[in-house]
């Protein structure tokens, strides 16, 4: 979906397909971090769901911008987020708060979403420089 004022075009990112990816790892996520033992509630809990949702959130503000070069850096933002996540995920692994097949499924995931934003960001170069 594009909402256009004054021929300003501005997108909306649930019609992405990294969007629904990015939706989709946040709902594992948040029920990986209900097995974490209650101490880390506060510490690793918050910060692999942060990690998790600053993604999307990342996502949807970069596809919100009207000038390419902002867009990209959000995208940037939201890989630097997903990576995040991916070390939360390996400490997670190393404590036995997750399984292997649980991380697993989270990571590839996270990858994905990596790959797809990396592709988004060369489009959007590409486009900056035809």
């Amino acid at each position: 979906m594009v909402y256009k004022s004054e021929g300003i075009r501005v997108k909306n990112p649930k019609g992405l397909k990294v969007y629904e990816k990015c939706m989709e790892l946040n709902k594992i996520i948040y029920q990986l971090v209900k097995q974490y033992p209650s101490e880390e509630k506060y510490a690793m809990s918050s910060q692999t769901t942060r990690s998790c949702t600053s993604i999307g959130a990342n996502l949807a503000e970069g596809n919100g911008q009207i000038f390419p070069l902002k867009e990209i850096n959000f995208y940037n933002n939201s890989i630097g987020s997903a990576n995040e996540l991916i070390y939360w995920l390996d400490v997670s692994l190393q404590n036995g708060y997750i399984s292997k097949q649980q991380y697993n499924k989270a990571t590839e995931l996270t990858q994905e979403i990596i790959k797809m934003l990396v592709g988004m960001m060369r489009k959007l170069k590409s486009n900056e420089v035809a």
